[in-house]
């Protein structure tokens, strides 16, 4: 290596001015030091370590595994060492969102609390579960938007009341269909749970204002009609002392329509304002980020934890409003 002073390459050995000797086969400049007798060429580790980076990032993204690159797959990691403690650095311009979709994955024993808009991410934080402290951390980093959609997790609505009380919630309809089929099963053996079942499964093709208010009316139909069935009770002969000596004999069906009624306006209110053209569901991530970051993890099967949240975070970073990894990254 040389050094270049008042338009001058000089010698690191000896200190002497070089001279240009030629080129080599691909065109770059040879310079020769007469006293040393040794020549050198001029070298730019800034763009080697580029378009190593370059390279890293584009396998990292892809769906190619070390053993389908040109070189061997050793030779590969040797050189791809040091990309791996590169961090991509998110700046946050304290926009305020009209709406923002938010939700979790958990990666390589962390989980990933993600906030984006149905066009681009936002920002993200890495944590060891969900809670709502935690929740509470990513939501401090953003201003109160107007709107919020979310899978309503007890930690996130917690989280929500606490720091965006003003917001208005829309919770995903499609978790709630998970979560009431979980209570019904596919095949509810009466008859007023399989009406139920299909009350709910009505409620992923609402789209307009009074396609919803016609559905809180059947909801409230098939409650009259029903109260009485969900209403029975059984006596529970080996009850313990100072507990109830009852239960209710269709615990599952009663539990799953109370959690229905609780949270009808919070499924519907996208329905309420369909000019807005508001999102019902949480798929932007659970379709747009979330399968595709398990998809990619997946062709990159046995990479340590850590590298599976690297991989992550470039990969949520290439999504923030057509972001690309920067070529210097040093």
């Amino acid at each position: 290596m040389h050094e270049k002073k008042h338009g001058f390459r000089y010698c690191l050995g000896c200190k002497n001015k070089l001279q240009k000797r030629g080129k080599t086969a691909v065109g770059r400049q040879r310079w020769f030091c007469k006293f040393c007798m040794q020549s050198e060429l001029k070298k730019r580790c800034d763009l080697s370590r580029s378009y190593t980076f370059e390279k890293f990032i584009s396998w990292l993204l892809g769906k190619f595994s070390q053993d389908e690159l040109e070189q061997s797959s050793r030779t590969f990691r040797d050189k791809i060492s040091w990309c791996w403690s590169v961090a991509p650095e998110v700046m946050l311009s304290g926009e305020v969102h009209h709406s923002i979709i938010i939700d979790g994955i958990r990666v390589g024993g962390m989980v990933c609390l993600i906030a984006r808009t149905t066009d681009y991410v936002i920002t993200w934080i890495w944590k060891p579960y969900e809670s709502s402290e935690y929740w509470m951390e990513l939501f401090r980093l953003l201003p109160q938007p107007e709107y919020i959609f979310c899978d309503g997790q007890k930690g996130l609505l917690k989280a929500l009341a606490s720091c965006w009380p003003d917001s208005i919630v829309q919770r995903c309809r499609f978790h709630a269909w998970l979560n009431i089929k979980t209570k019904l099963t596919l095949n509810p053996e009466s008859r007023a749970g399989q009406k139920l079942l299909k009350l709910t499964r009505d409620l992923l093709h609402i789209r307009t204002r009074k396609q919803a208010r016609r559905w809180k009316h059947r909801l409230k139909q098939w409650y009259r009609k029903h109260q009485e069935y969900i209403n029975e009770r059984t006596i529970k002969h080996d009850h313990k002392p100072m507990k109830r000596s009852w239960r209710y004999t269709h615990e599952r069906l009663r539990s799953a329509y109370r959690q229905l009624s609780k949270i009808t306006d919070d499924l519907l209110r996208s329905s309420y304002r369909p000019s807005t053209k508001l999102p019902s569901t949480t798929n932007h991530i659970e379709g747009g980020i979330n399968s595709q970051i398990r998809t990619k993890i997946k062709a990159h099967r046995g990479m340590p934890s850590v590298h599976q949240m690297r991989l992550v975070d470039w990969y949520l970073y290439t999504r923030i409003d057509g972001q690309k990894p920067p070529r210097k990254c040093i």
